[in-house]
C-alpha cells in the first residue's frame, strides 16, 4: 500500500498530507512496538520523502526543460526537496534506529536508507548547512561500520553525495571553504580503501569531478592550482592500479576552465593554461582519448582573452588556426570551430590596444563567414560575432591618424551592412557601438550628423534605444542635433516603441536615471 501511495502522482498537498500522516504513525509508536509491517514501511516513507512530495515530477520535468538552456549547474535544475523533507527523513531514520536498539531485529537503517537521508540534504537548497550534515551523516556511517554494524557500511555512492553537496555549496564562492572540504572527503575516501577499512570506496572518475567542478565553481585564487592537484592525485592512483581513477579529456578541461576563469595569475594563467594544452597532445600520443576537443582549445583560447595581455588577441588567434587545422587537415570532428570560439578571438582582439586589431578582427569574421560556407554550420556568426568586430573598429587607438580612422570607419558600416544582409538582428549594443564609431572615427562636419541621425533613427525603428544608444548619441550629436533627434523627450520618458527591444534591466536603469546620459 506504502509503495502504491509512493508512486501514485496525487496532487502536491495530498500527498504531503498522506505522508505526514503516515511518519507520524511510525514515528509516534514507542521503542519495541513497531509492527514489522511498520519496520518496512518506514524506509518506503524514507523514499517518498527524498523524492519530494512537493513537486509533481512531470512538472519538474517541464520546468527542467525550459530552464536547461539558463543553466550549467545540475544541481540548480532537480526538482527542490527543502529542509524540511531532510527533517522527516532523519526522524524516520532515527526512528529505525531506536527501535533497532530496543531489540526489533525487523528494523533495519541500511546503507541505502542512510543514502537517501544524504540524498535528500545534498538537495535541499540549504548549501553549507546541507553539505555539513550530509558529511557528519557518512562519517556517523563509517563509524559504525567500523564498530561492527555491517548494514551501514558506507559505499561510494554515499560519499559521492556528499562530495555534491560541498560542489553544490561551492557555487560562485559562496562558501569558500567547500572545495577545500570536498577535496579532504576525497582524499579521506581514497585512505580509507587503500588501508583497508572500507573496501567499497574505491574512488571512481565521477567522484574526482564532482571535486573538480567545486573548485572551478568556486573563484577561489588557488583553484588552478587545486585542480592541477587533483589530476595528480587521480594519476597517482591510476597507476597504483584503480583503473577507476585514470584521468580523462574531461579532467583535464576542467583544469583548463579553472585556469581561464582565474583573475589572479595575470599573464602566468593563460601561458600556464597553454603548457597544459601541450601536455595533454603529449599525452594523446600514447592514448588518443585524451586527444583535445574544441571545449580544451576553447579554455586556452578563453584564458588568453580574459588576461587582457597587449598580445592577447594574436594568441587567441593562434588557438583558433590550431582548431581550424585540426578540423580541415585532419577531419577532427571533435574540434570543430563554433560560433562561441570565434567570437572569443573576435572579442579578444577587440580588447587589444593594437592600431590593426580592427583589421585583425575582421579577418577572423572573414574566415568564420568562409568556413560557414563551406558547410559548418556550428560557426555560423551571430550579434555578437558582428557587434566584436564593430568594437573593435570603435575602440581605435586614440593616435590613430584621420585616414586610419576613417578606414576603421569604412569597415564598421561594410561589418553592419553584411550584418543586416546575413539575416543577423542587430541590438541596442550593436547601434550603440555604431554611434560610438561615428562620435570617434569621423570629424565634426556633415558625415558624421548624417550616420549619426541614421543609426539613431534606426535603433529608434527597431526599439534598440537603451542607455548606450543614449550615452553614445550624446558623445556623437552636437547639442543643436541632440535636441533635434530627441524632439522633446527625455531619457526617463521615451517613446515606448523606441525601447521595446531593450532589456528590461536597461530600460529600469534608464528611468532610475543611474545612466550616465545627460539630456
Amino acid at each position: 500500500v506504502t509503495s502504491g501511495y509512493v508512486q501514485s502522482g496525487l496532487p502536491g498537498p495530498t500527498h504531503r498530507a498522506w505522508l505526514k500522516e503516515m511518519t507520524s504513525e511510525v514515528c509516534d509508536t514507542a521503542p519495541g512496538e513497531l509492527s514489522e509491517e511498520m519496520c518496512n514501511k518506514a524506509p518506503q516513507l524514507l523514499s517518498a520523502w527524498a523524492q519530494n512530495p512537493y513537486v509533481r515530477h512531470n512538472h519538474a520535468n517541464k520546468r527542467k526543460n525550459q530552464n536547461s538552456n539558463n543553466s550549467n549547474d545540475n544541481f540548480e535544475i532537480f526538482p527542490h526537496h527543502g529542509k524540511e523533507c531532510a527533517m522527516f527523513c532523519e526522524r524516520l531514520l532515527k526512528r529505525l534506529v531506536d527501535e533497532r536498539r530496543a531489540g526489533n531485529t525487523n528494523a533495519i537503517a541500511s546503507t541505502q536508507s542512510y543514502n537517501c537521508l544524504i540524498d535528500v540534504w545534498s538537495r535541499s537548497g540549504e548549501r553549507g548547512v546541507a553539505a555539513q550534515r550530509a558529511e557528519e551523516i557518512v562519517m556517523g556511517m563509517q563509524d559504525a561500520y567500523a564498530a561492527g554494524e555491517i548494514s551501514v557500511q558506507p559505499d561510494v555512492e554515499s560519499f559521492r553525495l556528499v562530495l555534491r553537496a560541498w560542489s553544490q555549496a561551492a557555487h560562485k564562492g559562496e562558501e569558500e571553504y567547500a572545495p577545500h572540504r570536498a577535496l579532504r572527503l576525497l582524499q579521506w575516501m581514497a585512505n580509507l580503501f587503500e588501508s583497508g577499512q572500507n573496501d567499497l570506496l574505491q574512488p571512481d572518475a565521477d567522484c574526482f569531478d564532482i571535486v573538480l567542478s567545486a573548485w572551478v565553481k568556486s573563484n577561489h585564487e588557488n583553484a588552478p592550482r587545486k585542480t592541477e592537484e587533483i589530476i595528480m592525485f587521480m594519476d597517482r592512483l591510476y597507476t597504483n592500479g584503480n583503473e577507476l581513477a585514470k584521468p580523462t579529456r574531461m579532467h583535464f578541461n576542467k583544469v583548463l576552465a579553472a585556469w581561464s576563469k582565474s583573475n589572479h595569475h595575470g599573464i602566468a594563467g593563460p601561458k600556464r593554461a597553454e603548457d597544459i594544452l601541450n601536455h595533454i597532445i603529449v599525452r594523446a600520443n600514447d592514448d588518443p582519448h585524451l586527444s583535445p576537443n574544441i571545449a580544451t582549445y576553447s579554455a586556452v583560447a578563453a584564458a588568453w582573452a580574459k588576461s587582457g595581455h597587449d598580445d592577447c588577441g594574436r594568441k587567441a588567434e593562434g588557438i583558433l588556426k590550431l582548431v581550424e587545422q585540426r578540423f580541415r587537415v585532419h577531419n577532427d570532428v571533435y574540434c570543430t570551430p563554433d560560433t562561441i570560439l570565434y567570437n572569443m578571438v573576435i572579442d579578444s582582439h577587440a580588447k587589444s590596444p593594437s592600431k590593426k586589431s580592427h583589421l585583425r578582427a575582421r579577418a577572423v569574421l572573414d574566415r568564420q563567414i568562409s568556413m560557414l560556407k563551406k558547410g559548418n554550420k556550428k560557426c555560423k556568426p551571430d550579434v555578437y560575432s558582428f557587434t566584436s568586430v564593430l568594437a573593435s573598429c570603435a575602440s581605435l587607438h586614440g593616435a590613430a591618424t584621420k585616414k586610419e580612422k576613417l578606414q576603421a570607419f569604412e569597415i564598421a558600416q561594410s561589418t553592419f551592412l553584411e550584418m543586416c544582409r546575413s539575416n543577423v538582428t542587430p541590438n541596442h549594443v550593436t547601434y550603440g557601438t555604431m554611434l560610438k564609431a561615428c562620435g570617434r572615427l569621423l570629424p565634426p562636419g556633415k558625415e558624421r550628423r548624417r550616420y549619426t541621425r541614421e543609426y539613431f533613427r534606426k535603433a529608434c525603428q527597431f526599439g534598440c534605444v537603451g542607455t548606450m544608444v543614449m550615452n553614445r548619441l550624446e558623445e556623437a550629436a552636437s547639442p543643436a542635433q541632440l535636441k533635434s533627434l530627441l524632439n522633446g523627450h527625455r531619457k526617463d520618458s521615451l517613446p515606448e516603441e523606441w525601447t521595446t527591444a531593450v532589456p528590461i534591466f536597461e530600460k529600469r536603469k534608464m528611468a532610475s536615471g543611474k545612466s550616465s546620459f545627460r539630456p
